[in-house]
């Protein structure tokens, strides 16, 4: 690959995406678009990034695209620590603030969903924590930019590695047997949804302070210092006052937004949203 085509796709990418290639991975893309080049009969990597941004095909491509950069690995109760101040701290402290606003809803965003497991997680920990039943309203809702992913999150149906920190009884009470694996159950299903989304305009697809947490783990890492900055500020827009923000233990918002205070917590830090 020449570093003029690198150079290119590497502009087109971060402005359509916000997404970061760093320098010197020339040898990573090429790597990863080679059998592209094969299947779509092109020649040279320049062809590529035309057939990319002007085919009549781009925004088909592009989502091929972006299945290739983005590591999509995950599995169920991924970085448990958070999850236990969710469940020990965060729910019983929200449940009590909404009983006395007089609400019944609640609102969980997973940003950069993947394949589903996080969402499936946080369903799991709500249902088990038992604070939300009876004639609550929730809804938890898994946001990504891959298509295809999101279709196998929609699906439901796990194998292998995405269990391999789930405990036993999550499995028999949430989980069926499935031709490929298992298959997760309707009481997952009726409090989930998933849909196709540029993180970059996540505050125009979600009505302006309807979300009382989002997730958003392990996923800043792949976009610039700017894109971060134009994220999280989406994000507050969709944030309830006081509102709370998840993201992966290595993620922080020191130097990158005053939106948010930043709440301690034994083994975690969860940045709450300015009032």
């Amino acid at each position: 690959m020449r570093a003029e085509d690198f150079r290119r796709i590497k502009e087109f990418v971060a402005e359509q995406f916000g997404l970061v290639l760093d320098e010197g991975r020339e040898s990573f893309l090429a790597q990863k678009l080679v059998p592209r080049l094969t299947e779509l009969r092109l020649t040279s990597f320049a062809d590529y990034y035309a057939y990319l941004k002007y085919s009549p095909h781009s925004d088909e491509e592009q989502q091929q695209f972006i299945s290739l950069l983005t590591n999509n690995e995950t599995y169920f109760f991924r970085e448990d620590a958070q999850l236990d101040v969710l469940a020990r701290e965060i729910l019983p402290a929200l449940k009590e603030k909404k009983l006395k606003e007089g609400k019944r809803t609640l609102r969980i965003v997973s940003a950069g969903c993947s394949s589903g497991e996080e969402v499936y997680t946080l369903a799991m920990i709500l249902l088990e924590s038992g604070h939300f039943l009876w004639d609550w309203d929730i809804a938890i809702t898994g946001v990504d930019i891959d298509a295809r992913i999101i279709a196998r999150a929609d699906l439901g149906i796990y194998s292998g590695r995405a269990f391999q920190t789930t405990p036993p009884h999550f499995i028999e009470r949430y989980f069926n047997k499935a031709a490929e694996g298992l298959q997760v159950k309707d009481s997952l299903r009726k409090i989930t949804s998933f849909a196709r989304g540029n993180l970059l305009q996540l505050g125009n697809m979600l009505p302006a302070e309807s979300a009382d947490i989002i997730f958003c783990r392990n996923v800043l890492i792949y976009f610039s210092e700017e894109t971060t900055r134009q994220m999280v500020a989406s994000f507050a827009k969709i944030l309830k006052p006081e509102g709370l923000l998840f993201l992966g233990h290595s993620e922080s918002l020191a130097r990158i937004s005053t939106q948010y205070v930043p709440t301690r917590f034994p083994g975690a830090i969860i940045y709450r949203k300015r009032d």
